[in-house]
C-alpha cells in the first residue's frame, strides 16, 4: 500500500507537472492574444461633403480601409452625407489613426484678419445627417476640447486645403512664413486632442500612410520622408502652437508649392502608436448610432419666412422666421440659425472675387460672401481645381450658424447677405443648438424655404392687369403700380449749392413709358397724346405714352399711376410694353430689366 500510494502520488505529481508545462507553453501566446485584444489600433476614416469630389474621396477612403483591415480589425468609416459632428466625435474616441478627406479651412487666409478657432483648422462636416449639399466647419476649439484620441495617435489630412501650408485652387499661396503658420495652426487642435503626429498630403492617397503606420516598423518621420511623392526639399521649424513639437515641410520647390507637411512630438515611432492603442475588437466594429437632437414632435412650428428689405443684389437684410407664441418656449434660449442661397434658374452661384491677402494680425475685414462679424465665410475659390486636389467651394455651400435674435412679435431673425448676382434663388435656413450643432433632418423639414428673386442695381417691377379691352382710337386708362427695387435712385431732387440762384439744379424725374406693339406686325397708327401735347410719331416699335414719376424716386419706393392712354386706330391684338426711362441711365429695359407687358384687345 505504501508503494502503491507512493506510485500514485508520483504519477499525480507528474500529471500536475505536465499540465503546468502545457499551461506554461500556452501562456505566452495566450497572454499576447489577450494583450492584443486590449490594444487593437482603431482606424477612423472620415469623408466630409466636398461636392463633386465626394465620390472620389470615398473611394480613396475605402482603399485605405481595405488595406487597414488586413492589419487591424477595428476600422470605422464615417462618410458624407452622414458625417456629422456628433457621429465623428463618437467615432474618434480612442482612435490611433485618423484619416480625413474633405474641405479645409485654415489660417492665414483672405477671409479673416486673425485666427478663428471655432471654425478653422478642423473638419468640414455635414450639418445634419443627409445634408450632402452643404457643410459646416468644426474648428480647433472643438477638436482640442471635445475629442480624445489614443496617445500618440497619427492624424492624416488627405487632399485638403490649408493643412499642408497651401491655400485653395485659384488663390495665391502666399509666402513661406504664411505656409508655416498654416501647418502649425492646423495641427494644434489635434495635438491637444492627443495626437503625436499630424501628416498633411494634398495629393498622395492615404492608404500609404495608414499601412505604413500599422506595420509598426519605422518612425513616423521616416514614413513621411520616404513617401512616393517626396520632393526632397525638406525644411523644419519649431512649432509655435504646440510645445515641444517640430514641424516639417517638403514643398514642390524650395519655397513654393506647399503640399506636404508633418508635425510630430519627438521621435515618434509607429510601434509606439500601436502600443498606445486603446481600442478593443468589438463583435461588430464601429460606433454606436448617434441620436441627433430634434425639435420634431414637440409642437414647434415655423411660419412662412420673409425678408425685412428688398432682395437687391449684394444688400444686407434680415430673414425672419415666425414661430407660434405657444411654441417659442420650446426653443433653446440661444438658438442659432444658418442660411444658404441655392440658385434655381440655372445660373452659377455667385463667387466672391479673392481680395488681397491681409498680413497676419492686420485689421482687414473678411472678404467674400457671408463675411459677417462672427460668421465664418468658409473657403471659396473661383478657379477650377487641379486633378486630385480638393474642389473649390461654391458660394452658398458653407453652413455658418449665427445667433438668432428673438422678435417681440414672435419668431426669430438672423442677418443675411443677398447674393451679388441677380436671379432666382431658394433661401434655406437650418436650425442649430447654442453650440452650433444642427438639429436633425426632421427638425430642418419644419422650416419652410423662401424663394427669392434677387434684383440688380437697376430693377423695376410693374403691377398691372395681364389683359385689357379698349375701343379703337378712344381714350382709356389702366391702373399700374411701378416699384423701384434696385439700389439706385431714379432721377434726383432739386440741388442747391448755396452759392446763388444760378447754382440751383432743377429736379430730374424718371418717366413711366408705354409702347404699343402690334402683334399683327404692322405699324401703330398715330394717336393724340392724352395730355393734349404733340402726337407720338408712328414707328416700328409703336407709339409712346408717358407718365412722369416723382423726383428722386428712392429704392424700395412704389407708386400707383392712373395711366391715361389712347387705343390704336386699328382693331386687333396688341402688347402694351411698360418701361422706366431714368434721366441718368436711360431705358431700364435696354439695360436688361424685364418690362411690364399687358395684352390689349382693341375692338371697333
Amino acid at each position: 500500500m505504501p508503494r502503491n500510494s507512493s506510485g500514485t502520488g508520483y504519477r499525480a505529481a507528474q500529471l500536475v507537472l505536465v499540465i503546468v508545462a502545457i499551461v506554461a507553453m500556452g501562456a505566452g501566446p495566450f497572454a499576447a492574444r489577450a494583450h492584443a485584444a486590449q490594444s487593437v489600433p482603431k482606424v477612423v476614416l472620415i469623408v466630409g461633403p466636398a461636392g463633386g469630389a465626394t465620390p472620389y474621396y470615398r473611394r480613396l477612403a475605402d482603399e485605405a480601409a481595405a488595406a487597414a483591415l488586413k492589419l487591424t480589425p477595428n476600422v470605422v468609416k464615417v462618410y458624407s452625407p452622414d458625417a456629422t459632428w456628433p457621429a465623428v466625435k463618437a467615432a474618434l474616441k480612442g482612435a490611433s489613426i485618423v484619416v480625413y478627406l474633405g474641405h479645409g479651412n485654415g489660417w492665414p487666409s483672405i477671409y479673416r484678419s486673425s485666427l478663428y478657432p471655432p471654425t478653422q483648422n478642423g473638419f468640414g462636416l455635414n450639418p445634419h445627417a443627409g445634408a450632402a449639399d452643404s457643410h459646416q466647419y468644426f474648428g480647433e476649439a472643438l477638436i482640442g476640447s471635445e475629442i480624445k484620441l489614443a496617445k500618440d495617435a497619427v492624424v492624416i489630412f488627405s487632399h485638403l486645403c490649408y493643412a499642408s501650408g497651401n491655400t485653395e485652387p485659384g488663390l495665391a499661396e502666399g509666402t513661406l512664413d504664411q505656409a508655416q503658420q498654416r501647418v502649425d495652426n492646423y495641427a494644434a487642435g489635434f495635438m491637444r486632442a492627443g495626437a503625436g503626429a499630424v501628416i498633411a498630403d494634398s495629393f498622395l492617397a492615404p492608404r500609404y500612410y495608414v499601412t505604413s503606420v500599422l506595420r509598426g516598423k519605422r518612425t513616423i518621420d521616416s514614413i513621411w520622408k520616404n513617401a512616393p511623392n517626396r520632393n526632397d526639399h525638406f525644411l523644419s521649424f519649431a512649432s509655435q502652437r504646440t510645445r515641444g513639437a517640430i514641424a516639417q515641410m517638403d514643398p514642390d520647390n524650395v519655397d513654393s508649392g506647399f503640399h506636404r507637411s508633418l508635425v510630430t512630438r519627438g521621435k515618434l515611432t509607429s510601434s509606439q502608436v500601436l502600443n498606445s492603442a486603446m481600442g478593443r475588437r468589438d463583435p461588430l466594429p464601429g460606433v454606436e448610432p448617434v441620436v441627433e437632437p430634434t425639435l420634431a414632435g414637440l409642437g414647434v412650428t415655423f411660419g412662412a419666412p420673409d425678408l425685412t428689405a428688398p432682395p437687391t443684389a449684394g444688400a444686407k437684410t434680415k430673414l425672419t422666421l415666425p414661430v407660434a407664441a405657444d411654441a417659442a418656449a420650446l426653443l433653446p434660449t440661444e438658438l442659432m440659425v444658418a442660411t444658404r442661397w441655392d440658385r434655381l434658374d440655372g445660373g452659377a452661384a455667385p463667387a466672391p472675387k479673392p481680395a488681397p491677402k491681409p498680413a497676419p494680425g492686420s485689421s482687414a475685414a473678411p472678404a467674400g460672401q457671408g463675411a459677417v462679424t462672427g460668421n465664418d465665410p468658409g473657403t471659396t475659390a473661383v478657379d477650377s481645381a487641379p486633378v486630385d486636389l480638393v474642389v473649390p467651394e461654391q458660394a452658398g455651400e458653407v453652413v455658418a450658424p449665427v445667433r438668432a435674435a428673438k422678435l417681440k412679435t414672435g419668431g426669430i431673425s438672423v442677418p443675411v447677405t443677398v447674393p451679388s448676382s441677380p436671379g432666382l434663388y431658394r433661401l434655406v435656413a437650418t436650425i442649430h443648438q447654442p453650440d452650433g450643432a444642427a438639429f436633425d433632418a426632421s427638425t430642418q423639414a419644419l422650416v419652410p424655404a423662401l424663394v427669392v428673386r434677387v434684383t440688380g442695381a437697376l430693377t423695376a417691377t410693374y403691377t398691372a392687369p395681364a389683359t385689357a379691352l379698349a375701343v379703337a382710337g378712344t381714350p382709356f386708362s389702366i391702373d399700374v403700380r411701378v416699384a423701384n427695387l434696385g439700389r439706385n435712385t431714379w432721377g434726383q431732387a432739386v440741388q442747391s449749392h448755396a452759392v446763388g440762384s444760378a447754382e440751383i439744379e432743377p429736379a430730374r424725374r424718371a418717366t413711366l413709358v408705354a409702347r404699343w406693339v402690334d402683334l399683327g406686325g404692322g405699324l401703330v397708327a398715330p394717336a393724340p397724346a392724352p395730355s393734349g401735347g404733340p402726337e407720338a410719331a408712328p414707328t416700328a416699335a409703336g407709339t409712346v405714352a408717358t407718365s412722369i414719376l416723382p423726383a428722386a424716386f428712392a429704392p424700395g419706393s412704389s407708386i400707383a399711376v392712373d395711366f391715361q392712354l389712347v387705343a390704336p386706330a386699328a382693331a386687333g391684338e396688341y402688347l402694351l410694353v411698360l418701361d422706366v426711362v431714368d434721366p441718368k441711365t436711360g431705358s431700364l429695359a435696354a439695360a436688361g430689366v424685364p418690362p411690364g407687358i399687358i395684352r390689349v384687345t382693341v375692338v371697333r
